[in-house]
């Protein structure tokens, strides 16, 4: 069976995707802590995938922004993805490569490149 997000948690993925685009120091700040608590569960990695390539209602920016993070956490923690969520992320990525929008084709193609060894 497919991963599908829980209503409330994407909810507050988005909130927080759209504080952290905010000027104020303090909401930065905010952000990043609970972003700090969120790579603490392997599943907010595949919310920040179904943003970037399945939530085609939201803002470009904010998707993308979604798939930066994705990439961070990917650069940081892949060794300690579970290999259901490194399988979802690398599955979206390809099935989504071919996006109608440039920002988010771009987003999807500077991903890091996942060696054969990793997986």
């Amino acid at each position: 069976m497919e991963w599908q997000p829980d209503e409330q948690g994407l909810q507050q993925v988005l909130q927080l995707l759209k504080d952290s685009q905010s000027p104020d120091t303090a909401t930065q700040r905010a952000v990043q802590e609970k972003l700090e608590q969120l790579n603490q569960f392997p599943d907010f990695n595949n919310y920040l995938i179904f943003v970037l390539t399945s939530l085609k209602s939201e803002d470009e920016p904010t998707r993308s922004l979604s798939g930066l993070i994705l990439k961070n956490n990917v650069k940081a923690h892949y060794q300690n993805f579970p290999p259901l969520v490194a399988d979802f992320i690398k599955r979206e990525c390809l099935n989504n490569i071919g996006d109608p929008s440039p920002l988010i084709r771009a987003t999807i193609g500077e991903s890091p490149r996942i060696s054969p060894s990793a997986c």
